[in-house]
């Protein structure tokens, strides 16, 4: 009989809810198969490794860290930075690509009058 911890079904359930929506956005096209395929990785990884917990202890030793859950921790920052960091990239282009539009039709409108 398998015994499940309750952090394993939290996990297990947040990480197949999170991977619905994935496939609902990668579905409506909000989001595109590249991305969508990162974020399935991302959430298929995050359920395999609740249940094999061998993988995490490798992982630790090869960051080094104390417990785990600290090499997890870590990780996931380093993850988090990245993503901010693609965010701002993403909207300092839509703010050019404003500016741009705004620019042109104000000179578009000059020109009429």
């Amino acid at each position: 009989m398998v015994t499940l911890d309750l952090l394993e079904i939290v996990v297990t359930a947040f990480a197949l809810f999170a991977l619905s929506r994935v496939m609902l956005r990668m579905k409506d096209g909000k989001i595109t198969k590249k991305e969508g395929f990162f974020w399935c990785a991302v959430w298929v990884l995050a359920i395999v490794l609740v249940f094999v917990k061998d993988y995490l202890n490798l992982l630790q030793d090869f960051i080094s860290t104390r417990r785990p859950v600290d090499a997890i921790i870590y990780i996931s920052i380093i993850l988090l930075f990245y993503l901010v960091f693609r965010i701002y990239v993403k909207l300092d282009q839509m703010e050019q690509d404003i500016t741009t539009i705004v620019r042109n039709r104000a000179i578009q409108r000059a020109r009429k009058k």
